[in-house]
């Protein structure tokens, strides 16, 4: 059976408009194919659509059907539009136009990617393709994509990708995981063209302690999602893809996100890693980042003799602030240590055990 009651890990939210904290608000960074011809070098900030369809410098229009980065962008501000008081929004957004860029350059996309480390405040990297390219090349784009957010998650600045192709269909998409090459990583996620930015949306507007499945979309109607067995659905799943369908638990039909997961899912059940849960890396994340926010402003203080003991109990602080909260469990350590090979640097042991999983997951970066 397919995901059609997602893990709700639902706790006390302390600030769901809390942008600093990580609880939703995630932003973003969408990097894609416009067909411009002399698409902009730059990358670009968007704090609404208005912005971004200009064709004068600095945005990225005219809207036009062959604009499939602009059309994303306006789904994606359509679904982070708060409608209460209470909701989770997306201050801004980043772009780069790629022109009419095909993945057979890889560095038509890695070294946007790349550029837009000097944005420190991006956690989301949204990639779009253009639909005539190949299997093969975009999966070789994307597992470079990986790498990368390998490395930035041992430097403490992890994000998380998410693909998808122009007109693809989902089993177009399964191709990218199928291939013997193809991508397999809990830091990238391939997600259905349909309401891609929507999509995106959904997900950074979800606390980073909840399943994005658990919140029904905002701007969508019921009825939008095409209906799928459940067979289908298991199957889709199977093959690491995100998806959108109308759950219906009652009467009442909720447009939700069937299950986010990233393309490591398509491992076998017994080789498949506990982060495959999108909600689960989030939450990792999370404390990554939080770990590092404590550690900073302490540095300085290296030279101390109580340097390391005074790092440690602000990160015990931390950690039992976090398991307190519910958004771990026992067992979630993060343990600062000399590194030797570079005494300019502090080394970081992470061991989460985030909510609604069996397993820890441990990670080391570096300060």
């Amino acid at each position: 059976m397919p995901i059609t009651e997602t893990p709700k890990i639902k706790i006390y939210k302390e600030d769901s408009l809390s942008l600093s904290s990580g609880e939703g608000g995630e932003i973003p960074i969408f990097i894609g194919v416009t067909a411009n011809e002399t698409p902009s070098a730059n990358i670009l900030k968007f704090s609404n659509y208005n912005d971004a369809k200009k064709s004068t410098a600095g945005g990225i229009g005219p809207e036009a059907d062959t604009n499939t980065l602009l059309s994303v962008i306006k789904d994606f501000f359509e679904e982070s539009k708060r409608v209460a008081v209470d909701d989770v929004g997306v201050p801004y957004i980043y772009a780069k136009d790629v022109g009419a860029a095909s993945a057979e350059t890889a560095t038509n996309f890695t070294n946007p990617k790349e550029a837009s480390k000097t944005k420190q405040d991006i956690q989301v990297e949204a990639y779009i393709f253009k639909q005539e390219d190949t299997p093969a090349n975009i999966a070789s784009v994307l597992v470079a994509i990986a790498e990368s957010l390998k490395t930035d998650k041992q430097k403490g600045k992890p994000r998380i990708a998410y693909a998808t192709v122009k007109g693809w269909t989902v089993t177009e998409l399964a191709r990218l995981t199928s291939l013997a090459n193809g991508i397999k990583d809990s830091d990238v996620a391939l997600v259905e063209y349909d309401q891609f930015g929507k999509t995106i949306a959904r997900i950074c507007c979800t606390p980073y302690y909840d399943e994005p499945g658990y919140y029904p979309y905002r701007s969508v109607i019921p009825g939008t999602f095409k209906e799928r067995t459940d067979t289908v659905e298991e199957t889709i799943q199977a093959n690491g893809i995100i998806f959108n369908h109308d759950e219906k638990p009652g009467k009442v039909a909720y447009p939700k996100i069937n299950l986010a997961v990233a393309t490591s899912y398509v491992k076998p059940i017994d080789e498949r890693p506990i982060d495959s849960l999108i909600h689960v890396n989030r939450n990792v994340n999370q404390l990554i980042r939080d770990a590092v926010e404590v550690v900073y402003p302490q540095l300085k203080r290296r030279e101390t003799e109580t340097y390391i003991q005074e790092v440690q109990a602000d990160l015990d602080l931390l950690c039992a602030n976090k398991i307190k909260k519910g958004y771990m469990l026992e067992g979630t350590t993060v343990t600062a240590v000399e590194y030797k090979q570079n005494p300019t640097q502090l080394k970081l042991k992470i061991k989460a055990n985030p909510v609604n999983i069996t397993g820890l997951i441990e990670a080391t970066i570096y300060v």
